[in-house]
């Protein structure tokens, strides 16, 4: 999963969208928007293809989404991030292994694109496959919940007295490589951990966190 931009830069008109969480039985059950960014020379009509393609995307509506992404990846057919665009949305409609197919020479053509690693990493565990089940130049970094994201987490926490907020320990986390754990997730493994504190306001995202013994919050 997270998330950064075409060749580890942010890309013209925007980073990776979004965080694929993946159920028991491998279904994209949702999707969490990061953020996207406009490149300070974008005219009109890219922002109005991105306008589309936020308000598509917030609705759900990814049929809707894939055919607004055909047309712009067939009118820019040497746009990289058109075409992974494209693909990410075969993802979204669950056309998996059509995704992996159309990730495939683009992958080929731009290996160190962590936006399509991760978008080819998301089809994959939708299929119930890992990682190693792809030829990659070089294996993506994948997080899974475990003691040493805990410790992460712990490594990080006790360094700022005041604490932090999941949303930075998660940003954190997805700066490091795919994560295949949500916020929620990420926040139940550290309550059971036992060496965090927590204020909760109510709202998941924005639980402050800190290491058992520094001042409070």
């Amino acid at each position: 999963m997270p998330p950064v931009t075409d060749h580890g830069k942010l890309g013209k008109i925007c980073i990776r969208i979004g965080v694929i969480y993946l159920d028991n039985d491998s279904k994209i059950i949702d999707i969490n928007i990061i953020r996207k960014e406009l490149d300070d020379n974008t005219d009109q009509d890219d922002y109005e293809d991105w306008e589309d393609d936020y308000s598509l995307l917030n609705e759900g509506d990814y049929e809707g989404l894939k055919r607004l992404r055909q047309e712009i990846a067939k009118g820019n057919p040497e746009d990289i991030d058109a075409q992974w665009r494209l693909g990410e949305a075969y993802v979204l409609c669950k056309e998996y292994e059509r995704a992996i197919d159309f990730f495939i020479p683009l992958y080929k053509k731009d290996p160190d694109n962590i936006n399509i690693e991760y978008s080819i990493l998301d089809a994959l565990f939708a299929l119930g496959k890992m990682e190693r089940d792809f030829n990659w130049v070089s294996v993506p970094n994948v997080i899974r919940l475990n003691n040493e994201v805990s410790d992460f987490c712990y490594d990080y926490l006790k360094r700022r007295r005041n604490g932090k907020e999941l949303d930075d320990i998660f940003f954190q986390l997805m700066v490091e490589g795919y994560l295949t754990f949500n916020k929620e997730e990420l926040l139940n493994n550290l309550i059971k951990d036992g060496r965090f504190e927590f204020k909760n306001d109510g709202y998941v995202r924005s639980n402050l966190l800190r290491v058992k013994g520094k001042q409070k919050i």
